[in-house]
């Protein structure tokens, strides 16, 4: 059944919100028109299965690591900055861009 099916059969939004990942959904705006469901329980819906475990969440890097210049991917071997800053940024602003995945289970 697909996620806009089971929408009009009155499943539940977390397993539509599932349903619509493994069918390959990869935004929010594509996890509500495939389910029908209004954005908001989409987002309340991925915000609660990332707090289950069921759906990952991966911060994609904007800006400077946390981890500071050494873990940067433009970073020379010897770990200093190759964007040719003199360190790295104590602030963080902005739009942060985040990867959500379905968990694989251990086998």
């Amino acid at each position: 059944m697909t996620p806009a099916a089971a929408a009009r059969t009155g499943s539940r939004p977390l397993s539509q919100v599932l349903a619509a990942f493994r069918e390959g959904a990869i935004s929010l705006d594509q996890i509500a028109e495939q389910t029908g469901l209004p954005g908001t329980i989409v987002r309340t819906s991925v915000a609660h299965l990332i707090r289950m475990g069921r759906i990952e969440a991966k911060e994609l890097s904007m800006g400077c690591p946390g981890g500071g210049c050494a873990s940067c991917a433009s970073a020379h071997a010897d770990g200093t900055p190759g964007c040719g800053a003199t360190g790295p940024s104590a602030t963080r602003r902005g739009p942060v861009l985040v990867q959500l995945s379905l968990r694989r289970s251990v086998s």
